[in-house]
């Protein structure tokens, strides 16, 4: 039984999705397959339900997975310790990313110019259900999401409103700013938080016609760029970063908020290259702790 092969299977445990996780660890699928069913033989017992194309972590995997993340999060743990020994700064920072992944790159590429030895793991696709089971050093969420840590310490780090974007071709398009029960009328695209857009506009007293939903950034952009109908978005972290041919446009009525923030579980020993990484973001979005 080997790390790397140990490894492959928390990665694999974490997704509950062998071609998302054949991605993140840049393999192929069949490789990975071949690596978690000899796992399995070794071990003598499946850890992982599997029915049509999907896998599911059964009871002997679950158990399997809380006790092998813990052992290479402490192997981990003490390798960033024997470097923090060296004069270069370097290590491994576990990042969760649930809110705000479009806007977060340039932050990303401004901490590894400083700090070109400590490498940053970025997840952004965990299922709600199994985020109680996933270890990492900080978590960016919004103030309406969900997030795993507890005994958090929350660094807000940007406050945004919500906006309305539309083609740039739209008949919205030349509105400076618009109450949203005036584009009740219109198709709207959903992002994987349908609910949320259902909300808002149920808040503005209609409910949208939802032509189209989907859980990839890419191709929601493309749906609103080709005019397949509109949306509500967070205007900096995502209105920031859509092409110029999506207009956001200032909601008069409902007002709408979001806030951005950086926690980190305090009861968790915090290492040397989590510290800077903590200092550089207060830095970078000129934020300040809040208990």
């Amino acid at each position: 039984m080997e790390l790397l092969q140990l490894r492959y299977f928390c990665v694999v445990a974490k997704h509950q999705n062998m071609t998302k996780a054949a991605a993140e660890l840049m393999i192929s699928q069949p490789a990975l397959s071949k690596t978690i069913i000899a796992l399995e033989k070794e071990l003598g017992t499946p850890l992982f339900d599997r029915r049509n194309r999907s896998i599911f972590l059964n009871r002997a995997g679950e158990i399997f997975y809380q006790k092998i993340d813990q052992g290479i999060n402490l192997i981990d743990d003490t390798v960033s310790e024997v470097g923090e020994l060296s004069n270069e700064p370097f290590g491994n920072i576990k990042l969760l990313v649930l809110a705000a992944s479009s806007y977060m790159p340039e932050f990303y590429i401004a901490f590894h110019q400083r700090y070109p030895y400590i490498k940053l793991q970025l997840s952004n696709y965990i299922r709600a259900e199994h985020l109680f089971m996933y270890d990492c050093d900080f978590c960016f969420t919004a103030n309406d999401s969900y997030t795993p840590l507890a005994g958090n310490c929350v660094i807000p780090i940007l406050t945004e409103r919500f906006v309305l974007a539309v083609h740039k071709d739209h008949p919205l398009a030349s509105r400076t700013s618009i109450h949203l029960k005036e584009a009740a009328s219109y198709s709207f695209v959903a992002s994987n938080r349908k609910e949320d857009l259902e909300f808002y506009c149920l808040k503005a007293g209609f409910r949208p016609n939802i032509i189209a939903e989907c859980d990839n950034g890419t191709t929601y952009e493309a749906l609103m760029r080709h005019g397949v109908g509109i949306s509500i978005i967070p205007e900096i972290t995502l209105g920031s970063v859509l092409p110029r041919d999506i207009v956001c446009i200032p909601l008069i009525h409902p007002v709408l908020e979001r806030t951005i923030s950086l926690s980190y579980d305090t009861k968790r020993r915090m290492s040397n290259a989590g510290r800077l990484f903590k200092d550089f973001c207060m830095e970078y979005f000129k934020a300040e702790p809040v208990s």
